[in-house]
């Protein structure tokens, strides 16, 4: 199997989400190796269309990013890292971190050697406003932004941002996480910091929510046209799907007088294993018991996914199928192909899970549409 990364789709989703989050800054999520697309590739491309702030999770990441040239002077944001790390380079590579605890501020702070270094350590303050993800709790908050204070006025560190991940689970969770947020923002204030970035809000909330936006909002899966769930796709966003899963057809089988096709491909690549119970497999029930495929412009329903291969049933109307034929296992909407939500839904995840996974694993291919 392999992908096709459309950096075209990239470019315009890009472009949609940037006029709808406007004046806030977008801030590109290129975690997971963007999430299966490539972070250099899609780096380059997003800061060819202005993009100047990615969040990459990891220090090394960032640092790779930032040493290669690609990010230029964009802000490269970690916040996967412990104590017991070296900050020295981080540092000195002006990668921003997300800082939970006075331990770890701390930490940073003491690796600042003026005489080594270009800058100080830029760290953005992380409060936990319900979701548990790290973050400092409520009470933890006065003592980390007292030390944050003691720390910048020694001139080691520069407190650019205060921020929080949300559950984007119900509306109100979201807002009960909004009203906890701003009370620490007005406490950082009064202790003197004016941090330039707040940021609480990923894709869904920014995208719905103008009050959630503050400076500045984290985007991952839309940016590469993947939908919230619960049956929203790129189409419903006015986005497009970045990443297209192809295979081919290997033989033609006939299982209990059905024409089935097998195709080149299975939760070896990184798709999820699956398998439709033999009773629900009847010519009407087929077409409502999970996803398809298109061969030949036909979409065609799965049956199972196996180790490395995947077998989908031949629908009477379709035109001759053999060896060899191209298959869109998913694709963009806007070609009347199967859609990643598609996959999501059906399989009970989300549809960032499945193309982690799967660009990977597959080799992949980059084209400007």
């Amino acid at each position: 199997m392999r992908v096709v990364i459309d950096t075209g789709a990239y470019r315009r989703n890009l472009a949609v989400l940037r006029a709808r989050l406007d004046p806030a800054q977008l801030m590109a999520v290129v975690k997971d190796d963007a999430y299966g697309h490539g972070t250099p590739q899609m780096v380059r491309v997003a800061r060819e269309c202005g993009i100047s702030a990615f969040a990459v999770l990891d220090i090394a990441t960032g640092i790779s990013l930032r040493a290669s040239g690609v990010l230029g002077n964009a802000i490269a944001f970690a916040w996967l890292f412990d104590a017991g790390d070296e900050f020295g380079p981080a540092i000195e590579h002006e990668i921003d971190l997300g800082v939970s605890n006075v331990e770890v501020l701390d930490a940073i702070a003491q690796n600042v050697d003026h005489d080594a270094l270009r800058s100080l350590a830029r760290v953005h303050l992380k409060i936990d406003t319900g979701l548990h993800r790290n973050g400092a709790a409520p009470h933890e908050w006065a003592a980390l932004i007292r030390r944050a204070k003691h720390w910048q006025d020694e001139g080691r560190i520069d407190v650019v941002g205060v921020w929080t991940h949300i559950g984007e689970a119900s509306a109100e969770d979201d807002n009960t996480s909004r009203n906890v947020f701003d009370t620490p923002l007005e406490q950082g204030r009064e202790v003197g910091l004016n941090p330039a970035l707040r940021h609480l809000a990923a894709s869904a909330a920014s995208f719905e929510r103008v009050d959630f936006r503050y400076d500045l909002a984290r985007v991952g899966g839309f940016t590469y046209g993947i939908g919230p769930g619960s049956g929203i796709g790129p189409a419903d966003l006015g986005l497009e799907a970045v990443m297209s899963a192809l295979a081919s057809v290997v033989r033609i089988d006939d299982v209990d007088g059905q024409s089935v096709a097998v195709l080149d491909c299975g939760y070896l690549d990184g798709l999820p294993a699956w398998q439709i119970p033999h009773e629900d497999r009847s010519r009407e029930t087929l077409p409502q018991a999970g996803f398809e495929v298109v061969i030949a412009g036909v979409r065609c329903p799965v049956l199972s996914v196996g180790a490395d291969t995947m077998t989908v049933a031949l629908p009477d109307a379709a035109q001759p199928v053999k060896a060899g034929d191209a298959v869109v296992v998913f694709g963009s909407h806007l070609r009347g192909e199967p859609v990643l939500q598609e996959w999501a839904d059906a399989l009970g995840t989300v549809g960032e899970e499945i193309v982690v996974r799967v660009g990977s694993r597959a080799e992949r291919e980059y084209r400007e549409s």
